[in-house]
């Protein structure tokens, strides 16, 4: 049997990616504390964070949301719902929602317009 060549091993070795939306404005501590939470997160679920948007608007939402999938994103790490308000429904479309409050995952829609309900959070990993 023929070894892996490095890429393969670089690919069976890569965590899953995420990517991180801290809102300025919706923040209940400042931006530096809830990125910090969010590396916790990703690192406790066993995902490589590959971008953090920190933003005081969701005027970037719309593209940054649409690249998730062509980039290999399967997450999007949020300290809460209200950071991504108004959009759940569209990032789901696309990739998981992890969130610090309330504490848990909210499923990708397997199928478009179905939607899975919230899983919190025991603790695990993913």
């Amino acid at each position: 049997m023929p070894k892996p060549t490095k890429v393969e091993l670089s690919r069976a070795e890569r965590r899953p990616w995420a990517y991180a939306v801290v809102r300025s404005d919706k923040s209940r501590q400042n931006e530096s504390h809830d990125a910090a939470q969010l590396d916790e997160l990703a690192e406790r679920l066993g995902f490589e964070i590959c971008g953090m948007l920190a933003a005081d608007s969701d005027a970037e939402f719309s593209q940054l949301f649409a690249s998730f999938e062509l980039s290999g994103i399967s997450a999007l790490l949020v300290p809460s719902v209200l950071h991504i308000s108004g959009w759940m429904a569209v990032v789901r479309d696309h990739v998981d929602v992890w969130t610090l409050d309330p504490p848990g995952r909210w499923p990708r829609h397997c199928v478009p317009g179905t939607t899975a309900a919230f899983i919190p959070d025991t603790g695990g990993g993913r």
